[in-house]
């Protein structure tokens, strides 16, 4: 399996990934750069669709713009660690997928509380 085969790496996931209905914005903390979108996440890790390539094996620190209903928009920080990037399905994108390091108690509680609101 190859580091840039997202297919392969579906097979030897040992969390369950959740597939959220609503693709969620990532932002990079320390620019403020849009860098792409969730499309599914665990308490491990997240894969995210962009328009760019993003580079491998370096640290992010992100946040997760979360609408929510009758109040203001939430935001999740997390660091993450690129693992494996490639084409999307749709060739116009690149996937990433990312590992979360370091995650405080607050941040994970956020993960979990939103992957109920969003999954399908």
């Amino acid at each position: 399996m190859s580091p840039a085969d997202p297919i392969s790496r579906v097979n030897s996931r040992r969390n369950k990934r959740w597939y959220l209905v609503l693709y969620l914005r990532v932002f990079d903390q320390d620019t403020g750069e849009l860098l792409g979108h969730i499309v599914d996440i665990n308490k491990e890790g997240i894969r995210l669709v962009s328009d760019k390539p993003i580079p491998l094996n370096q640290i992010f620190r992100l946040w997760v713009d979360v609408p929510k209903e009758n109040a203001p928009r939430q935001r999740i920080h997390l660091e993450v660690e690129s693992l494996w990037s490639g084409r999307d399905v749709n060739p116009d994108f690149y996937a990433t997928g990312f590992r979360i390091q370091n995650i405080s108690t607050q941040a994970l509680l956020q993960l979990q509380l939103l992957i109920e609101d969003f999954k399908f």
